[in-house]
């Protein structure tokens, strides 16, 4: 992987984490059920691939 890639990924996850609340407050708006479901299954997926990329460890300065 390169250097870019990684760069993009941490900015994608950052991103993602952003984006997490604001969906996390659908639930109060009214939509039909399958609109409900795929919002719903959008979100697990979001909180997958957050999970999955943890955040890099980071070097102490001494």
């Amino acid at each position: 992987m390169s250097i870019v890639a990684q760069t993009t990924e941490r900015k994608a996850v950052t991103t993602l984490k952003k984006v997490l609340p604001i969906m996390e407050r659908l639930d109060h708006v009214a939509m039909t059920a399958a609109d409900a479901f795929d919002t719903k299954t959008a979100l697990n997926l979001i909180k997958r691939v957050i999970e999955s990329n943890p955040e890099p460890k980071r070097r102490t300065q001494k």
